[in-house]
């Protein structure tokens, strides 16, 4: 049995639910209980949350054979232009995202990401050889404080590797980061500017406090906040400007050195609001509830949506 997330679940055909917008990226989680203790997350080893949720997201189970017929007839119909193996670390974990890796290499060429607790060279370039395109090592955490105290204490080492694997496997390792766990903008921006310097691929999440994790009650980040760390990772990825042209008042970004005219007219077309990752992943409702505050849009904007975003910045662009 593998877990599928609702939404990847309902362009399978396993699941019938009511979407706006369909997720472009199948995502499958194999193990649970993680024996990680991440303080933000569902299946970490002291959590009481729910074991179907990752972040807000439903995963319910299916036979794997079932799984993976339905990801080859979605991809040759373009329903579905990726997928993305999720694993908690548990025993076996590694091993068990190989074989799926394998397995569905095997049977479709559609694009494959795996994101587990890798910790060596050797897992990721067996992942690569297995058929992952992309290999995440997650850091989350923007600076060794946080990341010791919510992930635990393995920061520089974590970075090590990614600029190793980064060095052996250049356009094939990808990283996380979650706005909104006490960092300031400057410090994910930092970190964000190093990862591009290094030619990892970065993606994007807003914090989501989640029922029965030890972070349940901290709050998620403002919507300005995250709108000028979007801005400043699209510039970076789009190298439209450089960390030096970004000015900092007490870790807050409160200006970008560019042209008005020439920043607005990048920002008009809406990309740098929607979701940041791997190639055709669009993750829709990861981070939000419908309805609610939108973090990441998975599709792109209409002009009223980019005028508001551009607002939510509080850069001082003139519309």
């Amino acid at each position: 049995m593998i877990k599928v997330s609702a939404g990847t679940a309902s362009v399978l055909g396993l699941k019938k639910i009511k979407m706006d917008v369909s997720p472009t990226t199948a995502h499958l989680l194999h193990g649970e209980k993680c024996a990680n203790n991440c303080k933000f997350c569902p299946q970490a080893r002291e959590s009481h949350s729910d074991l179907e949720l990752l972040s807000r997201i439903v995963w319910p189970s299916y036979e794997i054979n079932k799984v993976i017929e339905s990801l080859k007839e979605a991809f040759d119909k373009e329903e579905l232009k990726r997928a993305c193996i999720q694993a908690t670390n548990g025993k076996g974990a590694f091993e068990k995202s190989k074989e799926l890796l394998e397995m569905i290499s095997k049977q479709t060429r559609m694009p494959l990401s795996v994101a587990s607790n890798i910790n060596s060279v050797e897992k990721v370039k067996a992942l690569i050889e297995a058929g992952a395109q992309k290999v995440c090592i997650a850091m989350d955490a923007a600076t060794d404080k946080i990341h010791c105290d919510i992930k635990g204490n393995n920061y520089d080492q974590k970075k090590k590797l990614l600029k190793m694997c980064a060095e052996l496997f250049p356009g094939k390792i990808s990283t996380h980061f979650i706005v909104g766990m006490g960092e300031s903008e400057e410090a994910v921006i930092k970190e964000i500017d190093t990862m591009y310097q290094w030619g990892v691929t970065v993606g994007l999440f807003a914090f989501t406090p989640i029922k029965g994790t030890e972070m349940e009650n901290v709050n998620p980040p403002q919507i300005g906040q995250y709108r000028r760390v979007q801005i400043a990772n699209y510039l970076l990825k789009r190298q439209y400007a450089t960390k030096e042209n970004m000015i900092f008042n007490e870790g807050r970004l409160i200006e970008i050195t560019l042209e008005k005219e020439q920043l607005l007219k990048i920002l008009k077309n809406g990309t740098a609001f929607e979701t940041a990752g791997c190639p055709g992943c669009n993750r829709p409702y990861y981070n939000e509830k419908p309805g609610g505050v939108m973090y990441n849009y998975p599709r792109a904007l209409n002009n009223e949506e980019v005028n508001q975003a551009i607002e939510e910045a509080a850069l001082l662009i003139d519309l």
